[in-house]
Order: structure tokens, then C-alpha cells, then sequence
């Protein structure tokens, strides 16, 4: 059974605030997490890469974050014994992986970067410009040797752009409801199936001071907020584009979005329009937020005893529904690696050097803890199975909606209409009036920029 549907979510809002991270100094440990060192073993031995001809450096591109540091990690040290191989990675935050790959990439020089991290939404953009290269040949001549058929199909799907396949991908992710358990079975609520059930566990928290926040949601103004709407817009049936492409989302549904939206900031930390989901996360291990729709593969971190006050104390559930009988108001992404096509070195070796690690069962194995595998083998297997996993895969079940399978995404969409969401929010604009301009302004830019006519 697939945990997902395919899907072209982002991991939005992947910035964090240097306050919260500095706070949360005082629960958290230090050193490497917890089976990175397995995951450098398992990446050792899977490694399947020639020995280069004369010494080759390759250059890795990846953001920091729970889920994607064992990959990256799996390809820089699995590889790293390789004679002739220097393998390389300065850590960088997600903001400026975005950055620096559009700019890597759009060179007209060859690239600095040799593999580049990449989710649906970056993939598309790319694939699109003719940025990176398609690996369907190098898929069909290693499947056997790397097991690539056990890959999910709606993982592949994921990555895929007009018919080819551009990544691959080591992870699948989804937006779960992580909620304090211990605090809703001391009130008598359940985890909240709808939108209305949500808001009434916020007011119960707040009125039983059980928590400062009864609420937290990841809405910081860059890509996050739009991730939000995105949620709360398909769940409310509507959706971005219409069969045209032009903008579509100034509708009942957007509109009744927004008023979702805005009723859960009464119950949220102010400045929670500036939070990423490392500030949510840093505030629900404090043991300061009652619950959470956030990704999935920060589970692991608020669970963990040696990270978190509230191990022990959380559960895990799919994200409310806007409506009765609806989709979960969330989104669903995939993560891997990409190769750029204006890198110098070898296409062939490059991806033999991220296939055979990435996607190794022994590596996906030890990385379980924070990502979910897009391996059926695994996913199927109970022995691997992570508590929170459910949650995902009922996301997948109920109808988690994708965001729209175009170039102009992200960033572009979100560029222009998140500050109109923003606006609407803090109520220095109206919602509908936010809506229509965002929308006006969104389809001359698509004209401008030559995707619409």
C-alpha cells in the first residue's frame, strides 16, 4: 500500500527563527542525531560508484533539516572512501538552497553544484527550464542492480515532468496533526477530525490554561503561507488554476479558506506569520504548543526524550478536515536529489553515486526514524514502521490534494500572492478584496512572463 498520493507540495516554510532555535538550546542535545553514524555504515557499504580516472571533486547542494540530512550524509560519507573521490557539502539553510540552485543552474557557466537537493515543486521549475538532466536511461540500465523497481510508483510520479523522470527521490513527507495527548485525554477530547472540532479543542486548551498556545501552525510570509492556503483552499474544494491556467483561487472556497485561516489566530503565538516549521517544532518540544499540523518528519524530534519535554506525551493523527467528509486540510511532498545539466562531470557516475546510496534499503532503513521511504518493501513492513506513519498514509487515503503540476509554482505563484494572504490575515486588507488582487496581479505576471496569453 503507498503512504501518498503522488503529489508536488513543497516543503514550504522550511526557515527558522534563530530566537527559537536558540531557546530550545535547553532541552536539546548536542552532537550528531541518533543514527546518523548507521546511516554513514549502511551508505559505506551500498556505495557503487568507479574509482574516477584522475582526482574528481563532486559538489553536493543540500539544506539542513531532520529528514534530509541522512541523505545528504549517505551520499558525502558513504562515498567519501572512493579513490580519486572527493565529495563535498557546506551546509546551507533552505532559504539559501533555493537561492543558490537557481542561480547554479541558470548559469550559462557550468555549475558549481554537481547534485542539488530538490522537492516537487523546485523539480518542476527546473525540468521546465531545461535545467537539469532527465534520468529515465540511467532508471531502466540500473533498476536490477539498485533495486529501483521496489520505489513507489507515485514516488516516481512525484518526480516526474511531461513524461520524464528528472530525480530521485529518497523520501516521501506529509502535513499530520501532532497534538499533546496527555492534555487531550485530561480534557476528554479526541484528536479533531474537522475544522470545527480543531477550533473547539483550542477553545477547551485555552479556557483550561492546560498551554500558552492551544495553537501552531507553520504560515511564515515566504513559501509557508502559501503552502497554508493551499491546504485550506482544496479542502474547501477549490483549487489554484482553471483549465486555462488562469488564476482561480479568488473564489467561495479561497475566500472561505481565509476565514479558516484568520479564526485560528486568536489561539496561535503572535508573529506566528514569520514562523517556519523549525519555530513550530522548537515550541511544541518546549512543551508551549497544544497542537500542530506540521510535517511529518518533525516527529521524530518532538518525540525524542533527548530533543523534547513532551516525549512521550504526543500523538499523532491526519490533519483536520475543512468540511464533514472532506480531505485533510494539509499537502503532501517528496524530496531526492537532482543532477544539473551544466555540470562537468560525468551524468552516469553522478547518479550512481546518489542511486546506490540514497535509495539503499539499509540506508532508508536507519534514516526511517525521520523520513518515511518510498520503498514498498518498507513501507508494507511493520518491522520498520514508525508511529506516526498512519497519519501519513491516511493523508494519502483521504484525498490530500497536490499543489498544481506547473513551472510557475513556486516560487512565482507564491511570490505574488503570499503578501495579499498576509494582509488578509492581519486584517489590514479585506479577505475577498486581498483575493481578487492577488489574483489580478498573479495572471499579469503569467502574461508577462510568456505562460499565459
Amino acid at each position: 500500500m503507498a503512504l501518498l498520493s503522488a503529489r508536488s507540495r513543497p516543503a514550504g516554510g522550511r526557515r527558522s527563527l534563530a530566537g527559537l532555535a536558540a531557546g530550545l538550546l535547553a532541552v536539546t542535545g548536542c552532537g550528531a542525531p541518533a543514527g546518523m553514524v548507521d546511516v554513514e555504515q549502511a551508505a559505506r557499504k551500498a556505495c557503487d560508484v568507479p574509482s574516477p580516472a584522475k582526482p574528481t571533486t563532486v559538489n553536493v547542494l543540500a539544506y539542513s533539516g531532520p529528514a534530509i540530512d541522512p541523505f545528504t550524509d549517505a551520499i558525502v560519507k558513504g562515498c567519501g572512501g572512493v579513490r580519486n573521490l572527493e565529495i563535498k557539502h557546506l551546509p546551507v539553510d533552505f532559504s539559501g538552497q533555493i537561492q543558490k540552485a537557481a542561480l547554479a543552474l541558470s548559469s550559462g557557466d557550468s555549475s558549481p553544484y554537481d547534485l542539488i537537493e530538490s522537492y516537487n515543486g523546485t523539480l518542476y521549475e527546473y525540468a521546465s527550464k531545461g535545467w537539469i538532466r532527465p534520468l529515465d536511461g540511467y532508471i531502466a540500465k540500473y533498476k536490477d542492480r539498485y533495486g529501483l523497481g521496489d520505489i513507489d510508483p507515485k514516488a516516481w510520479d512525484g518526480f516526474t515532468y511531461q513524461g520524464k523522470i528528472y530525480g530521485i527521490p529518497d523520501q516521501a513527507n506529509a502535513g499530520i496533526l501532532i497534538y499533546r495527548k496527555d492534555l487531550f485525554s485530561k480534557l476528554g477530547l479526541k484528536a479533531p477530525r474537522t475544522y470545527a472540532e480543531m477550533l473547539d479543542a483550542a477553545k477547551r486548551l485555552k479556557a483550561a490554561k492546560a498551554v500558552k498556545y492551544p495553537l501552531g501552525m507553520v504560515w511564515g510570509s515566504d513559501d509557508a503561507l502559501a503552502d497554508g492556503f493551499h491546504s485550506w483552499l482544496t479542502a474547501n474544494g477549490g483549487r489554484w488554476f482553471d483549465d486555462t491556467g488562469r488564476p482561480a483561487f479568488d473564489s467561495p472556497a479561497g475566500l472561505k479558506a481565509l476565514q479558516q485561516m484568520k479564526g485560528m489566530l486568536p489561539y496561535m503565538p503572535s508573529g506566528s506569520l514569520a514562523f517556519g516549521n523549525g519555530d513550530v517544532m522548537a515550541l511544541m518540544q518546549q512543551g508551549l504548543i497544544g497542537m500542530t499540523r506540521i510535517w511529518a518528519s518533525r516527529a521524530q524530534p518532538i518525540g525524542d526524550p533527548n530533543q523534547s519535554r513532551v516525549a512521550g506525551k504526543i500523538g499523532f493523527a491526519a490533519a483536520p478536515a475543512a468540511v464533514p467528509g472532506g480531505p485533510p486540510a494539509s499537502e503532501t511532498s517528496q524530496d531526492g536529489f537532482v543532477i544539473p545539466k551544466n555540470s562537468r562531470l560525468d551524468p552516469e557516475t553522478l547518479f550512481r553515486l546518489m542511486a546506490s546510496t540514497i535509495t539503499s534499503p539499509d540506508v532508508m532503513k536507519q534514516a526511517a526514524t525521520v523520513a518515511v521511504p518510498p520503498r514498498m518493501s518498507m513501507i508494507n513492513d511493520p518491522a520498520t514502521a514508525r508511529p506516526y506513519w498512519p497519519a501519513v498514509r491516511e493523508s494519502g487515503e483521504r484525498g490530500v490534494q497536490p499543489l498544481p503540476r506547473v513551472p510557475y509554482m513556486d516560487p512565482l505563484t507564491k511570490s505574488v500572492v503570499n503578501p495579499y494572504l498576509a494582509k488578509a490575515l492581519t486584517g489590514s486588507t479585506d479577505p475577498a478584496r486581498a483575493l481578487r488582487a492577488a489574483a489580478t496581479q498573479l495572471e499579469s505576471s503569467l502574461k508577462a512572463k510568456g505562460y499565459l496569453r
